[in-house]
This record gives C-alpha cells, structure tokens and sequence, in this order.
C-alpha cells in the first residue's frame, strides 16, 4: 500500500482539528440571504382572489375552485400545491395588486425566506384562502371575486359608474341597493342592464336593447 501524500495527510489532520467543511443544518439554522426566494404564501388581506397567479404559473401549482352552494351563495377557493411549486416567484411579481416587488407588502403574494419544507404529510403541503364569489344575475355563472370587483371600483373612481356591475357590487357593499327580486323568466329583459350580469349577458342585453337581437 502507497504511502499517502504530504499534502492529503495535512488536510486530514486539519479536518479532524477544525471540523468539517459543511454547514450544520439540520442541527444549525443556517444564514439566509435576504434576497433568497422561498416559499410563497398568499397575504389574504392583500389577496383579491382574481386568479392572475394561477394563469401566470408555469407548473399549475396555483388553481381557482369555484363553489356554488344550495343555497345560492358561492365562494372562491385559491389553492396552492407545494409538492408542484418550483419557487419561481412569478406569481408574487405579476400579481395584479403588486407592485413587482416580491418582498414587498403589496402583493397578494409574499416571497419568504423559508425553504425547509420537508416532510411525510401531504396536507401540510397545501395552502389556500377563500372569499365571496358573485354569480351572474341573469344565467347564476361565476363572474369573479367580490373583492376582485371592489378592487375595480376603486381603481377606476368615478369611471366605475359606467360598470352597472361594478357599480352595483360597490352600492351594495355601502348597504345603499334595494332587495332584488327573482327572475322567472329567461328572456332578456331592459331592466337586466341594471343587474349584475356576466360578459356575455351584458352584451346580451346590450344587443336586444340597442339593435333588438
């Protein structure tokens, strides 16, 4: 057997003196850089549930469920797989109520500094929030979140009021609307342009009132 050298001999030596080279993690949080992108999570006060992130992520970690209960209300589910998240960050930088900062305080989404996420659980590997879903007045099909549409309203100031449905979602939110009354018919009536209506019974209702289709 060949003698070892010199300079393999010296840093044996040195590693059993001074220890090992690696860190001590687990045992030993480590350092973590600011600037390091973790793990994402939704900030439900900032959050308008308006679903860009899930349009926005490259490995559908992020999906939108959209409830209808019995009786009649619904919710917007915002739910997040941990197990699919590649820790890109594009979801906190495009999201509509940020401001491209992913640290920042703004965003529906806030990049940490967390990275351990190891674990036997799979439940534990899941995130989501909810909220108010609002339906279409006319046909009962999702439009998009309540805070979605005050959200808007706010953006757009005065220019909301030429939006029945922002309009409307806005006053109703203030307590300053009338009790509806339900429709028992599906004909397209004048009276639906002053309801909360999807895109396609808005322009339905558009068309039979200027052009009579």
């Amino acid at each position: 057997m060949k003698k070892p050298k010199l300079r393999e001999l010296g840093e044996a030596i040195k590693a059993v003196i001074k220890g090992p080279y690696t860190t001590k993690f687990p045992f030993v949080a480590p350092s973590i850089y600011p600037e390091f992108r973790g793990k994402p999570v939704f900030v439900e006060e900032n959050c308008i549930l308006c679903g860009a992130c899930e349009q926005i992520c490259p490995v559908d970690a992020i999906d939108v469920r959209d409830i209808i209960n019995d009786d009649g209300t619904a919710t917007r589910i915002m739910h997040r797989n941990y197990n699919q998240c590649i820790w890109c960050s594009m979801c906190s930088q495009l999201c509509t109520v940020g401001d491209g900062n992913i640290f920042g305080d703004k965003a529906g989404i806030k990049i940490t500094n967390e990275f351990d996420l190891s674990t036997l659980d799979k439940e534990t590997a899941q995130e989501q929030i909810e909220g108010e879903l609002v339906l279409c007045e006319k046909c009962g099909k999702p439009i998009t979140s309540k805070k979605h549409l005050l959200w808007l309203a706010e953006r757009l100031g005065t220019k909301a009021f030429q939006n029945q449905t922002l309009f409307l979602t806005k006053m109703k939110e203030l307590g300053l609307t009338d009790e509806e009354y339900p429709y028992t018919t599906d004909e397209i009536l004048r009276e639906d342009l002053n309801k909360i209506l999807c895109p396609s019974c808005r322009r339905a209702a558009m068309m039979k009132e200027d052009w009579g289709f």
